[in-house]
């Protein structure tokens, strides 16, 4: 089975008389890295030319995009299909004991080469890839695609802001509040709010907040807590569960507590990626096969936004955000 994880790709406008992008801009920014890619293979560039570097002196580029149609509810829509290639790029084999050069190629030769599938839903800007061998970590890998997708958004978006975050499960907020403690020592949360996604499915209490942070454009909404040096937290504060509740689409949380014996842990909202299963054999080509990964970014988006149950005094915060 091949398993997927998945990543909010967001086109934020910076200035209050700017529009959203829409599906359709979300679709021309992928349409702008497909053509990168066809004239690269066309004009027989090294592929590296159009990559980033990584660590270990891999390289990571856009491969393959490929936009398919298929039938929506009311009119047809489109889904983007595609890979990235993580790479090295050696043009030189020498034997280990002499340093003698044993083999000398022409260029864009690899020993390490990762095809790793992609697909790209413009109307939920999610997109999921294949988690396998040769995926990068979360950090370098939205690094990654930030750098790959800046220089289109930026040529096509000028007043608007390219943010990436990885989904997280919501199910990892309710084990980890459940868990006994002696209490908190630290909390630092990040949102990045999304101006296209309308938070009509979080709680009451956000939703002023909510407002008076877009309406004055404000991108990036961070909380920072901690308890007095030789003390504990009771509890984390409402505010720090609400964006704990968000941050599962929009950005990530770490918490610092002492557990019931009083040692000293750290709940990390990154370690908890959204994964989904596709079964193998359910599709046929890779038309089929995108429109079935747009069903598994649908669960993928629930899984952010699961019923949550966090007790204050016996009390839920939040019932349910769906």
């Amino acid at each position: 089975m091949a398993i997927y994880k998945f990543y909010n790709i967001q086109l934020l406008p910076i200035e209050t008389d700017v529009k959203e992008v829409g599906h359709k801009g979300y679709i021309n920014l992928f349409k702008a890295l497909g053509e990168l890619v066809d004239d690269a293979k066309f004009n027989k560039i090294k592929l590296s030319a159009i990559a980033v570097a990584m660590r270990g002196e891999m390289y990571f580029a856009p491969f393959n995009v490929t936009l398919f149609t298929y039938a929506g509810n009311e009119e047809s829509k489109t889904v983007i299909y595609g890979s990235f290639l993580k790479f090295d790029d050696v043009n030189e084999l020498v034997d280990t004991n002499s340093g003698k050069t044993e083999y000398r190629s022409n260029g864009n030769t690899s020993s390490k080469r990762f095809d790793l599938e992609f697909v790209f839903d413009p109307y939920t800007h999610v997109l999921a890839i294949h988690d396998t061998r040769g995926l990068p970590a979360r950090k370098p890998l939205i690094k990654a695609f930030s750098n790959i997708l800046e220089v289109h958004a930026k040529q096509l978006f000028k007043k608007h802001s390219l943010e990436i975050e990885e989904l997280t499960s919501a199910d990892s907020i309710k084990a980890f509040l459940d868990l006994p403690k002696k209490g908190y020592k630290s909390y630092e949360g990040i949102v990045t709010f999304s101006n296209s996604d309308a938070f009509d499915d979080a709680m009451e209490a956000l939703l002023a907040t909510e407002k008076e942070l877009k309406d004055k454009r404000v991108g990036k909404w961070e909380e920072n807590y901690r308890s007095f040096s030789k003390s504990v937290m009771t509890d984390l504060p409402q505010q720090a569960k609400i964006q704990m509740a968000l941050a599962t689409k929009y950005g990530n949380a770490e918490v610092s507590y002492l557990d019931e014996d009083g040692v000293r842990q750290k709940y990390q909202m990154e370690d908890y990626p959204v994964r989904e299963q596709l079964k193998e054999g359910t599709t046929k080509g890779n038309r089929d096969k995108s429109i079935a990964i747009i069903g598994l970014i649908k669960k993928a988006i629930i899984k952010t936004r699961a019923k949550i149950s966090a007790l204050n005094a016996n009390k839920k915060f939040i019932d349910d955000t769906q």
